[in-house]
């Protein structure tokens, strides 16, 4: 029996958070479970991890109410076909540029006719090995959430038209990308930036599509969730694991200059 899809979640109004996992530990992945999350990012665009370590990171998610959903690597079908074989519950394709690419992401997620996605469902985790086949379509068109990335000048260009694509539920902006897109990394300032980011957010609430981000500079949780989005990926694996380590070092040698004796030991 499946459990409740983020879809449904969505649909119920809920505005859900979530984290990014990048390291592709067993254990940290629980942990990040463990912690609350309601959905958690396995990160094949720019974590280390394969398809294979994803379906480990699915099943260290699983005792918990965390919700698991992949970045591919590319909008490639092929790549596309793997991701969706292994039985997410969302996939986000990263960096869609135009209406056309758009609708070929769509297109790779489905069966003929209505798309080009290879058929084997008997054979798939994402059918539970073939228990499941006679719904999964209907689970993948009524459940199964698909995200795609905007963040380059191209997509904001098109913002309108590739928001109206059938089959696309989230669209998800990359604020870092989308600002070396526009020719100044990281300056979130800029007046480019902030009429490119704001016009996004604007079409895709017209559309009636979910919006997402990641909290960056003065944009934090609190506003995004303000400004309409709908699921916010926060946390990282291994960025809280460094800021944690790096705390905790600070805190230990400033304790020990607070007590420094006096007097070296003798050997």
């Amino acid at each position: 029996m499946r459990s409740q899809s983020v879809k449904q979640q969505l649909r119920s109004g809920a505005r859900l958070n979530g984290c990014w996992i990048e390291a592709f530990s067993p254990i940290a992945t629980e942990i990040m479970a463990m912690s609350g999350y309601d959905t958690a990012m396995i990160d094949l665009e720019h974590g280390p991890g394969s398809p294979t370590e994803a379906v480990v990171m699915m099943q260290a998610l699983s005792a918990h109410q965390c919700k698991p959903m992949i970045r591919a690597t590319s909008g490639d079908p092929a790549v596309i076909k793997r991701i969706l074989d292994i039985g997410p519950l969302g996939m986000m394709a990263p960096n869609v540029r135009s209406v056309q690419e758009a609708r070929d992401v769509v297109a790779a997620c489905r069966y003929g006719p209505d798309g080009f996605r290879g058929a084997a469902p008997a054979l798939l985790r994402a059918t539970g090995y073939g228990e499941n086949v006679t719904d999964y379509e209907h689970w993948m068109t009524e459940e199964f959430l698909l995200i795609i990335q905007i963040e380059s000048k191209e997509a904001v260009d098109e913002i309108d038209a590739i928001a109206a694509v059938e089959g696309i539920d989230m669209l998800f902006i990359g604020p870092s990308d989308l600002s070396a897109s526009l020719g100044a990394l990281g300056q979130f300032g800029s007046t480019e930036f902030i009429e490119a980011f704001e016009k996004i957010e604007q079409a895709v609430l017209t559309s009636g599509k979910y919006l997402g981000t990641i909290p960056f500079s003065d944009w934090d949780s609190q506003r995004l969730y303000s400004n309409g989005h709908h699921l916010v990926l926060a946390g990282t694996d291994t960025l809280l694991l460094r800021e944690a380590a790096g705390r905790d070092v600070q805190q230990l040698r400033q304790a020990c200059r607070n007590g420094s004796w006096s007097v070296s030991p003798t050997v």
